[in-house]
C-alpha cells in the first residue's frame, strides 16, 4: 500500500515524486518505458527563469545546449524583425533533462520501469492500479501526458489535442543565439526554429490536424526557409500531440499534472515552466487537492487568460496584419515581455495601439488582447 502513486516519469512525474517524498510519503512512480524522454515531443526551449527552478534538481551544464537572446519574426511573405526578450531563454537537451530528474526521484521513490499501467480503479477512497499486478494507494497523479490513462480511467475531461512534428537539421540560422517564428504555416500557430548549437536547429510547427502538411509547406516554400535547411542532413524526427487547453485536474483524491492536465501556455503549446510551478504548488498544499487547484490557478489565472488572447490572434491575423506588425514590431520595447508570462504583453499594447494607423487590425488587436 502506497501514499501516492505517480503514473508517468516524465518531468511531471519525478519532480512530484520527488517533492512528494521529500515531506514523507511513501510513494511509487510507474514508467511504462525503460528510460523517460523517449520519444521526445519537445522543442526543448525554456525561459532561464524555467532553468533557474531546475538548477534546484538537476545540474543544468549537463541539459544547456544553448543560449538564447530573442527571436526573429517573420511574416507569410517574409518580412521580419529581430527582438530581444526580457526573459532570454536557453535550449536544452530534454532526453537528458527527462533522465536526470528520473534517476533523482528513483533514488527516493519505489520505480517501476518498463511498466504499462493499463486501468486505475477508485475503490471507495483508495484506489487501485493495474500494471501487470495491483497495486494500492490513496492518492494517484497523473502524469501520463496528453493520452494520459489516469484521465480516461477515472473519468476526468480531455481537451482536444494538436498535432506537432518536429526534425534536427542542418540549419543556416540567421543568428546562432535567436529562435526563428514564421507565421502563416500553421494553421492555428507558427512554425519554428530552434537554434540547438554546431549549426543544427530544431524545425517544426504545431497544427489542428495536419502538421506533417505545414512543416513540408515550410521547408518547400517559405521565403526565407527554404534555402537554408538541409533536409537530407536531418538527424531525429519527432511527433507528438499537445493538448488545446487546461481542464479540470482534480477529481476526490485524484489529480493531472503537465499535458495530462492541458497544462501548456496556450500560445506556444510549451509546458515545462507550467508543470514545474504545478508540482510545488501540489507539493505545497498536498494532501488538499482542491486548495492545490486553487492555488496554482491562482498563481497563473493571468498567464492562461492572456495566453488564450494572443492564442486567438493566429485565428483573425492576415498576411496583410502579419506584414504591419512587423514594420513597426522595432518601435516596441520588446524587452519588456517575458516569454513566460504573456500578462506581460499589457506593459505594451497601449504603445502598440499608438503605432498602428490601420483601423481594421488595431479593431481585431482591441477585440482579442483587451
Amino acid at each position: 500500500m502506497f501514499d501516492v502513486i505517480v503514473v508517468g516519469g516524465g518531468p511531471a512525474g519525478s519532480v512530484v515524486s520527488l517533492l512528494l517524498s521529500e515531506k514523507g510519503y511513501k510513494v511509487a512512480m510507474f514508467e511504462e518505458h525503460q528510460t523517460p524522454g523517449f520519444p521526445m515531443q519537445c522543442g526543448g526551449l525554456i525561459s532561464r527563469d524555467c532553468l533557474s527552478i531546475l538548477k534546484n534538481y538537476i545540474d543544468i551544464d549537463k541539459i544547456l545546449l544553448n543560449k538564447i537572446e530573442g527571436a526573429y519574426f517573420f511574416s507569410p511573405s517574409g518580412k521580419y524583425v529581430k527582438l530581444r526578450g526580457k526573459s532570454k531563454a536557453v535550449v536544452i537537451d530534454r532526453k537528458i533533462m527527462d533522465f536526470e530528474l528520473f534517476k533523482l526521484a528513483s533514488s527516493k521513490v519505489r520505480t517501476f520501469v518498463k511498466t504499462k499501467v493499463s486501468g486505475v480503479l477508485d475503490v471507495g477512497g483508495e484506489y487501485i492500479v493495474k500494471a501487470g499486478n495491483s497495486f494500492k494507494s490513496n492518492y494517484i497523479v497523473g502524469a501520463d501526458g496528453p493520452s494520459s490513462i489516469v484521465a480516461k480511467s477515472l473519468g476526468f475531461d480531455r481537451p482536444d489535442f494538436l498535432s506537432a512534428v518536429q526534425i534536427e537539421c542542418c540549419f543556416d540560422s540567421l543568428d546562432e543565439n535567436f529562435v526563428e517564428l514564421y507565421f502563416g504555416y500553421s494553421d492555428c500557430m507558427f512554425a519554428y526554429s530552434i537554434p540547438c548549437g554546431d549549426g543544427f536547429s530544431r524545425i517544426g510547427v504545431i497544427s489542428r490536424s495536419n502538421a506533417i502538411f505545414w512543416l513540408k509547406k515550410l521547408l518547400k516554400e517559405h521565403p526565407h526557409v527554404s534555402n537554408r535547411v538541409k533536409v537530407k542532413s536531418f538527424c531525429e524526427l519527432n511527433c507528438g500531440a499537445i493538448p488545446s487547453k487546461l481542464v479540470n485536474f482534480v477529481k476526490g483524491n485524484a489529480v493531472l499534472i503537465g499535458d495530462s492536465a492541458g497544462m501548456v501556455k496556450p500560445y506556444t503549446g510549451g509546458g515545462i515552466y507550467y508543470l514545474l510551478v504545478a508540482a510545488k504548488e501540489l507539493e505545497k498544499n498536498f494532501p488538499n487537492l482542491d486548495q492545490f487547484k486553487k492555488s496554482y490557478l491562482r498563481t497563473l489565472k493571468l498567464e492562461y487568460s492572456f495566453g488564450r488572447k494572443i492564442a486567438k490572434l493566429y485565428e483573425v491575423l492576415g498576411e496583410e496584419d502579419y506584414d504591419y506588425l512587423i514594420s513597426v514590431a522595432n518601435k516596441i520595447d520588446s524587452e519588456k515581455l517575458h516569454m513566460d508570462r504573456p500578462s506581460s504583453l499589457v506593459k505594451v499594447i497601449p504603445n502598440i495601439l499608438k503605432l498602428i494607423k490601420n483601423r481594421s487590425l488595431s479593431l481585431k488587436l482591441i477585440k482579442c488582447l483587451l
